[in-house]
C-alpha cells in the first residue's frame, strides 16, 4: 500500500499579494510564494536573470590538475581519460576528450563496463595502462574513493588526477589532483555540480577563460549530465542547464541530431524531460545492455551518416532494455504474489537466476515506488548474486547492509541506493536480517508525501496561466515541476491510452470547466474512480502544441475520494508497520480491532462487485476514514482465513469449502495481544 499524505506548501498571503501587484498572475503567485520566493525582486532575479558561473579555480586542487594535463599537453605525454558508464559519465568523457584534442594532446578514452570489472577505477585497469605507456590517467565522474588504485598508480610510474562530485571516504587518495566540490577542504560554490559539470570547469581551467565561453561549445554535454545525474537545477545548474537546452534545440552536433531523431523530438520543443526521458534512457541503456563506448562514440561522431547507424543501435538496444526491465518486473511480482506475506517485510528482497544486472536497479526503483519501501533486487548465477537496491527518503538503506554485512560478500552505496554481491544460498537469512533491523531502526515508517504548490480550480488552468508556470523550467531535482492541487471535482470519462490501452485518458469537470489528464500505468478498467465519483486530484500541467494548436495538457500524479484528507494514509502507514513485524501502541491496537460488524461490512463490499487492490481509498471513504485500521484489518483477516483472495489485482471472494473462525485470523490474535498490554 503506498498511500500518502498531502501536505500543501504555505504561501505569505501578503507575498502572493505582492507578486500579484507587481503584474504576476494569480495562480502563479501563489506557486512563487510556495517556494519560497515572496518579492517582485527575487522573481525577476529567478526568472528573467542567469546565476554567473564560478571561476573553475577556486575549486580546490583544479589549478595543480590544469597544471598537469598542460604539461602532458605540451610534452606530448599519453594521456587516457577513465570515464563512467552512465550519461554523467559519457558526457564527462566526452567534454573533455574533445577539449584536449583541439589543444593537440595524444589522448584517449576508457570507459569501465558492469560486467567486467564495474564501476571505478581497479588496479587492473591501471596495471593495463601502464603496460600500454601511458603517463597520465585523468579520472571524470570517479575516483573520489581510489585509495589503493592510487597507491598503484604511484608505484607504477603513472601519474593520476582525479575529477569527481561523489563523496569522498575517510582518505583522498595520493595523486596528482583531487578536483571534487565536495572534498571537506573545498570552500568553492559547486557543490552540486555533476560529474560532467567538474569536468566542463576544468576545460575552462585548461582554456584559462570564463566558463559562460564554453556554454557554447559543451553547454549541451553538460545540460544532459546535469538532467540525468539528477542533480539540483538552481544556480549554476540552473544556468547551465537552461543554455545547454537551448543548445540542444538547434544542436549542430550530429550524434546529438540523430539522438533525437530517433528518439522521435526532432522539431520539437527540447526541455529537461526530454533529456530525462527520451535521451539518457538511450544513453544509459548502452552501459547497461551492451557497451558504454557505443554512446561515447554517437556523441563524438562528426558523420551524419555514421551517427544515424549508432542512434538507431541505440535505440535498439533501449527496446531491449525495455523489454528486459519489464520481464524482470513482471518475475519480481509474481515471486512476491507466490508468497503474499513478504508483500508485507519491512524490506523487499526478490532474487531470480540469471536475471540481467544491468537493469536491476531500474526494477529496485520501480518496485520501491509501487510498495513504498525500500527493495533489493538480486540476480543470481552459479551460486552467486549480485542486488541493487533502492530506499525512498528517511531510510539509510548502505547503514542497512552494513548492519548485515556478516551475511554478504561485498556491499556499498549510499542511503538511497547501494549494491550487494552474496552467496546465493545465504539470501534467505539477509532477507531475514535485514528485516530484523529495519523493524528495530524503522518501527513505524513514515507514509510518504506529496508537497503540492497550490490549490487551484480548473477554470483558472487557462493557457496563460499554464504558460507563466512554465517560466520556471528547466524542471528537475531542485526544481520540481509545480504540483496543483484539485479539489472536488466530478470524474467525467474515462478512455484507454495507448496501443496496449495500459493507460487511461481521464476527463474532470468542476461546475462549467474541464480538463482532460493523462494516467499512466493504469488502464480504464482498473481505475478505483467510476466516472461520476468526486475526487481531489494532485496533477501536474504543461502546454502541449497539438494539431489543433496548444492547449493545456496535465498528468495524474494521485487520486482520492473527495474530501477524503490524510488520515487514511496514516493509519495505513501504521497498520503496514504492523504487517511488517512492528508494534502498535495498545491504544492504537485497540482502535485497529474491528468488530464483526466491521469485517461482515467489508466482506459483502467484497462481495459486490470486488475491490481494487492497489488503491482502497474509496472503501476508506465509504466506511469512514478513522476506520482505515479496521478497514485493513478486517481484510487482512478475511484473506489470511481464505475468504477473500487477490486475482488479477482486485479483490474478490475465495471458494470456501469449510466454516471459519474470524478469530483464529493471526493479525486479529496480534492487535488483541497488543491491545491487552495497555
Amino acid at each position: 500500500m503506498n498511500y500518502r499524505i498531502w501536505q500543501q506548501k504555505p504561501a505569505d498571503p501578503a507575498a502572493v499579494q505582492a507578486l500579484q501587484g507587481a503584474g504576476y498572475g494569480a495562480m502563479f503567485s501563489r506557486v512563487l510564494a510556495a517556494r519560497g520566493v515572496t518579492t517582485p525582486q527575487a522573481a525577476a532575479q529567478l526568472l528573467d536573470a542567469r546565476a554567473p558561473l564560478s571561476d573553475p579555480l577556486c575549486i580546490r586542487d583544479m589549478d595543480k590538475a590544469a597544471a598537469r594535463i598542460r604539461r602532458a599537453v605540451e610534452e606530448e605525454e599519453s594521456i587516457v581519460i577513465f570515464g563512467d558508464y552512465d550519461v554523467d559519465g559519457v558526457c564527462a568523457t566526452a567534454i573533455l576528450y574533445e577539449c584536449l584534442a583541439n589543444q593537440g594532446a595524444r589522448v584517449r578514452c576508457k570507459l569501465p563496463s558492469r560486467e567486467g570489472g564495474g564501476y571505478g577505477l581497479n588496479t587492473d585497469i591501471i596495471r593495463s595502462l601502464a603496460g600500454k605507456g601511458y603517463q597520465l590517467i585523468i579520472t571524470v565522474d570517479n575516483g573520489i574513493t581510489a585509495v589503493e588504485e592510487a597507491a598503484c598508480a604511484r608505484e607504477l610510474g603513472v601519474d593520476l588526477v582525479i575529477t569527481d562530485h561523489h563523496l569522498p571516504g575517510p582518505r583522498l587518495p595520493d595523486a596528482v589532483a583531487v578536483v571534487d566540490p565536495n572534498r571537506a577542504d573545498d570552500e568553492s560554490p559547486c557543490k552540486t555540480l555533476c560529474g560532467a559539470g567538474v569536468a566542463f570547469m576544468l576545460c575552462a581551467a585548461l582554456e584559462g577563460c570564463d566558463p559562460g565561453e564554453l556554454l557554447e561549445v559543451f553547454g549541451e554535454l553538460a545540460a544532459m549530465g546535469t538532467i540525468a545525474d539528477m542533480m539540483p537545477l538552481c544556480g549554476e545548474n540552473r544556468t547551465i542547464v537552461q543554455e545547454g537546452l537551448a543548445m540542444l534545440q538547434d544542436t549542430m552536433r550530429p550524434g546529438l541530431q540523430a539522438l533525437l531523431e530517433n528518439a522521435g523530438y526532432a522539431g520539437r520543443p527540447i526541455t529537461a524531460d526530454t533529456v530525462s526521458f527520451g535521451l539518457a534512457p538511450r544513453i544509459n541503456a548502452a552501459g547497461r545492455m551492451d557497451t558504454a563506448a557505443v554512446a561515447l562514440k554517437l556523441l563524438l561522431c562528426e558523420n551524419e551518416e555514421q551517427a544515424a547507424g549508432i542512434a538507431a543501435r541505440l535505440g535498439e538496444i533501449n527496446t531491449e532494455r525495455q523489454k528486459t526491465e519489464q520481464q524482470i518486473a513482471a518475475a519480481a511480482l509474481q515471486s512476491l504474489r507466490a508468497d503474499p506475506e513478504r508483500a508485507h517485510d519491512r524490506v523487499l528482497v526478490v532474487s531470480g537466476e540469471g536475471w540481467h544486472p544491468g537493469v536491476i536497479g531500474i526494477v529496485a526503483s520501480r518496485l520501491m515506488e509501487r510498495f513504498a519501501r525500500p527493495v533489493i533486487v538480486i540476480s543470481t548465477e552459479n551460486g552467486e548474486g549480485r542486488g541493487s537496491g533502492r530506499a525512498p527518503e528517511g531510510f539509510n538503506l548502505h547503514a542497512a547492509l552494513t548492519a548485515c554485512a556478516g551475511q554478504l560478500l561485498r556491499c556499498g552505496g549510499h542511503a538511497a541506493a547501494a549494491g550487494l554481491t552474496i552467496e546465493e544460498d545465504r539470501i534467505p537469512a539477509f532477507r531475514a536480517a535485514i528485516n530484523a533491523w529495519a523493524a528495530r531502526e524503522y518501527p513505524v515508517p513514515q507514509p510518504g508525501c506529496y508537497r503540492p504548490d497550490a490549490t487551484v480550480t480548473l477554470d483558472e488552468l487557462s493557457l496563460a496561466a499554464v504558460g507563466q508556470l512554465e517560466r520556471l523550467a528547466p524542471f528537475g531535482a531542485g526544481n520540481p515541476t509545480p504540483l496543483l492541487r484539485i479539489e472536488d471535482a466530478e470524474v467525467d470519462g474515462l478512455w484507454p491510452m495507448g496501443s496496449e490501452r495500459r493507460h487511461t485518458r481521464l476527463r474532470l469537470r468542476q461546475g462549467g470547466a474541464e480538463l482532460f489528464l493523462s494516467l499512466f500505468g493504469t488502464p480504464p478498467e482498473s481505475v478505483a474512480y467510476p466516472v461520476g465519483s468526486r475526487v481531489d486530484a494532485l496533477v501536474e500541467v504543461s502546454i502541449f502544441n497539438g494539431r489543433s494548436g496548444p492547449m493545456v495538457s496535465a498528468h495524474v500524479r494521485a487520486l482520492r475520494p473527495a474530501g477524503l484528507g490524510d488520515l487514511p494514509a496514516r493509519q495505513a502507514a501504521a497498520f503496514e508497520a504492523l504487517r511488517c513485524g512492528g508494534a502498535l501502541p495498545p491504544d492504537q491496537a485497540a482502535a485497529f480491532l474491528p468488530d464483526r460488524s466491521d469485517t461482515a461490512r467489508v466482506y459483502r463490499m467484497v462481495r459486490a462487485g470486488g475491490l481494487p487492490a492497489d488503491d482502497l481509498q474509496p472503501l476508506f471513504a465509504a466506511v469512514g476514514a478513522a476506520n482505515t485500521g479496521k478497514t485493513l484489518a478486517s481484510l487482512t483477516a478475511l484473506a489470511q482465513l481464505g475468504l477473500v483472495e487477490n486475482q488479477d489485482g482486485r479483490w474478490v471472494p475465495a471458494q470456501v469449502t469449510a466454516k471459519r473462525n474470524l478469530d483464529d485470523a493471526p493479525v486479529l490474535q496480534k492487535l488483541h495481544a497488543m491491545a491487552a498490554q495497555g
